[in-house]
């Protein structure tokens, strides 16, 4: 189908994406009954289902594929550049198209109305840029964008698209996580002034740290890897088996560490609840890094400024074993947080503690659970992060982890992998949110965008 059948209007000006949004479409005279009617519960009918393109489908990506197939989506196409890495979910989907590149999927499948984009990092914005200026809507992993440019490039094209968006960092839509937002903004530990978030990773998850360098040896390129574009617009280096399928979180070229990686499943739940927005500054310190990779463990402490709903507030990011001391009133032999990681929320009345993803919210000490009791809900609960978007893609509802939310989220977390590049300066970092740039220290600037780092062609893609 061309571009101008795929978009245009039938005879009652009802496009095919219209079409999505209504349950029955009158067209020629009469009325087609949505399929679902005659097939039972539970039955998505054809007409009523989204054409969904999946780019990156080895790893996360496979269950994200799996997650919208079993809503009933239609897989129509799928896209990776590691054709072993990704042969478990070829296979699982026989019928949907293939591609390696993703630009000549989106050039020549007209009917696909969204994508899902589980690449690696450094490849998010480029891909999701160019499918939503064509008008699809976007499912992109967490974090959405390798640099803070491409973060808010990103929002920015979702705004001038009017596509439905939203960013893969699950927990936002747990039961847990609502939970936690109207305990904390219903007063529930009274003022919140500070927060702790930690996770374990890298440890045991991918190499990072000092001792980690570039491998000298070039083995050859696989023949069912596309290494070039695996590469993206990063800048170029040959192959090695230490950066791809997985390795590459902990590079400074391709990934954003612990902190990108676990910041959306930890820092999104004080983010959300406090309403954090930009911060004012931050500073950082860690274990020794080096122009490669990220360090072996790492402390970032961010200050917000208050606002009219909340006085300022402190959030301190702990990762690599790095932990928060245990706060004062936690029992005797009650663990702090999950092995992955956790928060708390220090409040005038008392603490709030979760694991990561927002799961098992608990108070300490553990007597104030009962006088507390659960909290209103006020707040509308989500069917699940994939149904959620599903659902606005088809025009029922919003997502709550949308670009402009995601960009934010993002951008707080990329804010602390700049301030740990400039740790040594034992300074803190002040933030001009408005103008994009760091006040107090030049050099710093030039981390924000690097797009005249990107190889040809790749930085026109982004915009």
């Amino acid at each position: 189908m061309n571009d101008e059948k795929a978009n245009s209007t039938g005879k009652n000006g009802i496009s095919r994406k219209d079409f999505l949004k209504n349950s029955a479409l009158a067209t020629a005279g009469f009325f087609i009954v949505p399929r679902h009617v005659l097939g039972g519960s539970g039955f998505t009918a054809p007409s009523d289902k989204l054409n969904i393109a999946c780019i990156g489908i080895g790893g996360v990506g496979k269950g994200d594929t799996r997650a919208l197939a079993e809503l009933g989506e239609n897989i129509y196409a799928l896209c990776d550049v590691d054709q072993k890495y990704a042969a478990e979910t070829l296979n699982t989907y026989p019928k949907a198209k293939q591609y390696v590149d993703f630009r000549d999927m989106l050039d020549k499948e007209k009917e696909i109305d969204a994508v899902m984009v589980a690449t690696p990092d450094n490849t998010h914005a480029a891909i999701a840029i160019y499918a939503m200026q064509m008008g699809k809507h976007a499912y992109v992993q967490k974090p959405l964008g390798r640099t803070i440019y491409e973060t808010r490039r990103m929002a920015q094209v979702a705004r001038e698209a009017g596509v439905v968006t939203q960013m893969g960092n699950q927990g936002h839509a747990f039961d847990g996580t609502y939970n936690i937002v109207e305990w904390i903004r219903q007063g529930a530990i009274g003022t919140v002034t500070e927060v702790d978030c930690w996770t374990d990773r890298p440890r045991g998850w991918w190499p990072q740290g000092a001792d980690v360098s570039r491998p000298k040896d070039n083995p050859v390129v696989p023949e069912t890897m596309h290494w070039d574009l695996w590469l993206g617009p990063s800048p170029y280096r040959p192959y090695h088996p230490a950066y791809a399928p997985f390795a590459w979180r902990g590079r400074w070229d391709f990934g954003t560490g612990a902190l990108g990686d676990m910041g959306a499943h930890i820092m999104d739940q004080p983010y959300w609840a406090l309403q954090l927005g930009m911060p004012s500054n931050v500073h950082a310190s860690s274990t020794p890094l080096n122009e490669e990779a990220f360090p072996t463990a790492t402390s970032v402490h961010y200050e917000f400024p208050k606002t009219e709903n909340r006085p300022a507030v402190k959030l301190n990011w702990y990762d690599g074993g790095l932990e928060p001391a245990r706060p004062a009133g936690l029992e005797v032999g009650r663990p702090m947080g999950h092995e992955w990681g956790g928060m708390i929320f220090h409040g005038s009345k008392g603490k709030l503690m979760a694991d990561v993803y927002g799961r098992n919210p608990r108070f300490i000490p553990g007597s104030y659970q009962k006088e507390i009791g659960p909290p209103e809900q006020t707040m509308k609960r989500s069917p699940g992060i994939y149904k959620e978007w599903v659902s606005a893609c088809k025009g029922n509802g919003k997502t709550t982890s949308d670009f402009e939310y995601a960009a934010a989220l993002t951008e707080t977390m990329l804010i602390g992998n700049m301030a740990v590049q400039f740790g040594d300066r034992n300074q803190k970092l002040e933030w001009d949110a408005e103008n994009m740039r760091v006040k107090n220290l030049e050099d710093a600037n030039q981390w924000l965008d690097q797009r005249k780092d990107f190889r040809p062609g790749w930085s026109e893609m982004i915009g």
